[in-house]
């Protein structure tokens, strides 16, 4: 089998319902995000889309939106191709620089998986390296295309993504849910500081705590982002105008 899927599923529900893992709180928190800002002709990016789960989510809240999908694992890139046929899937993993890279596919928990290794939470992760492509954000998206949401989960890459990808960021100041924690940006020496500068300095943008936003409360400030990276207090957070 290329991946265990069967095994990555069992593992999430059982750890999400179970220990109550925050993958789920911060699912949901997400999908409120979007049922607020989201139109039916929003257009969206999911990078990092592994089996389409956000792409569902996407489709529901913005049918009518022009989508694009980015995942590098090639029996995922092709299943959401088929399952989502309205959706632009591209089979490539956004970075800051265009070529190609070695790919540590986590087989028995594909959600993991990503350029570099990472620290795993669960035992004996079963690693297969592959060769993926690598792209920018500002070579492929369309420039004159509005951009409403992204969701970025991609394993410690983030800032690389977000440098590939900061003139498009820019121009349209997205909304954008994005991953950030120990464990996997840290493998990448990225810290909080370099991120929080070039979302909020570079692009434009302010970040919160997705539960304070919904809440209404102010932005992070970097002093705060940095201690909740550090703590690992939280380690999904929301980019917004």
């Amino acid at each position: 089998m290329p991946y265990e899927k069967g095994v990555r599923n069992m593992y999430s529900t059982i750890h999400g319902y179970v220990f109550h893992d925050r993958n789920f709180v911060y699912d949901k928190q997400t999908n409120k995000i979007m049922s607020r800002i989201l139109e039916h002709d929003s257009n969206c990016l999911d990078i990092g889309a592994n089996e389409g789960t956000f792409l569902k989510q996407i489709l529901k809240f913005a049918p009518q939106g022009k989508h694009m999908a980015f995942e590098p694992i090639p029996e995922l890139a092709v299943k959401i191709a088929n399952q989502y046929p309205e959706v632009d899937v591209h089979e490539c993993a956004l970075y800051d620089a265009e070529g190609t890279s070695t790919f540590q596919m986590v087989t028995n928990d594909t959600g993991y998986s990503g350029i570099r290794r990472r620290s795993y939470y669960f035992e004996n992760p079963m690693i297969r390296e592959i060769t993926v492509s690598t792209r920018l954000l500002d070579d492929i998206y369309p420039i004159d295309r509005p951009l409403h949401f992204v969701k970025i989960d991609i394993e410690g890459a983030e800032y690389q993504m977000i440098l590939g990808g900061k003139s498009t960021l820019k121009k349209h100041a997205p909304y954008i849910v994005f991953e950030h924690g120990l464990g996997a940006a840290n493998h990448y020496g990225t810290r909080p500081e370099n991120l929080y500068d070039l979302l909020t300095e570079e692009i434009g943008l302010k970040i919160s705590v997705m539960k304070d936003w919904l809440a209404g409360d102010d932005p992070l400030d970097k002093g705060e982002m940095v201690r909740q990276f550090d703590n690992s207090v939280n380690y999904y957070f929301l980019a917004h105008p």
